[in-house]
């Protein structure tokens, strides 16, 4: 009974206003466009932020919030994988929850784990993949989202979970996230006059509210460090449309990408995570190196050819200056422990005697791979039409709900540098030629291109050799 009155006292005490919930109870001064962000009542908010904005922080604080002044509901988080949720959205709770005072966290709060947290007012805080059938099935309060535009079903998702549950009633719908493409539910919350509900649209009120870019979250008015901030430009500087989406906010044209962001959305697999390096996986593995140079990476790229789709599952680059040795040992590793590694298939362009010594190590099926104009246009359009091809499987699927032959996890350094490859068709020539901007890397690119063209080219297991164009 003691503990129960104590309660309803702190419950009594609880700050309304959410920024003086942050500086009370979260022990956070948010700065000014976060607490505009907090005492907008709409219920349906997009917002956004370049990156180290604060953008998780805020969210996650303002889902303590409403935990604990709607006793009895349920509150949704979900990001494109499950895991991302537990290591970034999560890990902001936790901290926000280690920051209360002790008395205040002894009242409200019933049990903290991994990814469910429990008030002692019957409200949960849940973790959940953006699936429409699981979220729905919740019947939520709230709902936080998380990098949105990097959710490959996000049409799904609004259309079937999300709209129809604002029909009847209301439900608090908070979503962020760096721009990547246009096609898209989150680009449509930004900038479609159907959307218009969503505080933060631009049809809602110009300029529109929660767009920011570095510039207006630098110190003393944001957390973001000039010195910092030029650092960053310094090494985007190969990479214009990184920069331009996740410090600009905002959603660039990338016809010149060979891969563009829509094609590299629709075969991302959000339950998939790369292996790493220690793990002893059992597959059809297809193993694509390209052997840096003095200005490149090592990189090595890994896909398990499955019945009708290759999946990409393992993904390195190695550090600027890394012995061709450590490599091939990294390489030998992974060989003598997968089962099986089919095929290696590497670029020896200008190995200076590179060749002798890899062939010597006893690498499986290992074939060097010269970087001819006409090759690297055979390899780059072998992945390209296995983006773009449904699975067998899912033939009778519509086309937007098809999976693709290709498939990778989300990871946004890897995404990011299949989009920064561009291309061009030379006049008479029907071969393509490629190239990217100035201080980029195609290292990961070109691993992955050998990776599968190999499977491609491998024939059943037993049954001969690799069979090559010249």
């Amino acid at each position: 009974m003691k503990k129960g009155l104590n309660r309803k006292k702190n419950l009594l005490g609880l700050p309304r206003d959410k920024v003086e919930f942050f500086k009370r109870i979260l022990k956070i001064s948010p700065y000014s466009y976060q607490a505009e962000f907090l005492r907008d009542p709409s219920p349906l908010k997009v917002l956004r932020w370049p990156r180290r904005a604060g953008k998780t922080m805020i969210m996650s604080g303002d889902d303590l919030h409403c935990a604990m002044h709607r006793p009895g509901s349920k509150i949704i988080v979900t990001m494109p994988k499950f895991q991302q949720i537990k290591e970034v959205y999560f890990r902001a709770l936790h901290e926000h929850l280690a920051r209360m005072d002790r008395e205040v966290y002894d009242a409200y709060v019933e049990s903290e784990l991994q990814t469910i947290i429990c008030m002692a007012n019957g409200t949960i805080i849940l973790a959940e993949t953006p699936e429409p059938f699981t979220i729905r099935g919740h019947g939520p309060r709230r709902i936080s989202i998380d990098e949105m535009n990097f959710i490959r079903k996000d049409e799904d998702l609004w259309l079937s979970a999300l709209l129809p549950m604002t029909l009847t009633q209301t439900v608090d719908i908070n979503v962020a996230s760096t721009p990547w493409n246009k096609d898209s539910i989150f680009y449509k919350m930004c900038y479609d006059k159907s959307f218009r509900t969503f505080s933060g649209n631009i049809n809602e009120r110009d300029p529109p509210r929660y767009f920011l870019t570095w510039k207006e979250v630098q110190k003393p008015n944001g957390p973001l460090d000039p010195y910092q901030v030029e650092v960053m430009r310094e090494q985007y500087a190969g990479d214009p449309w990184r920069w331009k989406r996740e410090m600009e906010s905002s959603f660039v044209d990338d016809e010149t990408a060979f891969l563009p962001s829509s094609l590299i959305i629709k075969c991302q697999n959000d339950q998939l995570d790369f292996a790493k390096f220690e793990d002893n996986l059992s597959g059809e593995f297809y193993l694509g190196w390209d052997l840096g140079r003095e200005k490149d990476h090592n990189a090595v790229a890994i896909v398990d050819k499955q019945s009708d789709y290759d999946r990409l599952v393992h993904c390195k680059q190695f550090p600027l200056g890394t012995p061709y040795v450590t490599v091939m040992a990294y390489v030998k590793s992974v060989c003598d422990r997968w089962r099986h590694v089919r095929g290696v298939h590497y670029d020896h362009t200008g190995t200076k005697g590179m060749d002798e010594q890899i062939e010597g190590v006893g690498f499986p099926s290992v074939h060097g791979i010269d970087f001819t104009r006409p090759l690297k246009h055979s390899m780059a359009m072998a992945l390209k039409q296995m983006m773009m091809t449904p699975r067998e499987s899912d033939k009778g699927l519509l086309a937007e709900d098809a999976r693709r032959r290709f498939e990778l996890p989300f990871d946004r350094d890897v995404q990011a540098e299949l989009n920064v490859v561009q291309w061009e068709q030379p006049q008479g020539s029907e071969v393509y030629s490629f190239s990217h901007p100035e201080g980029s890397h195609d290292d990961r690119f070109w691993a992955i291109c050998m990776a599968v063209y190999a499977s491609i080219q491998a024939p059943p297991p037993g049954t001969g050799a690799f069979m090559l164009p010249h």
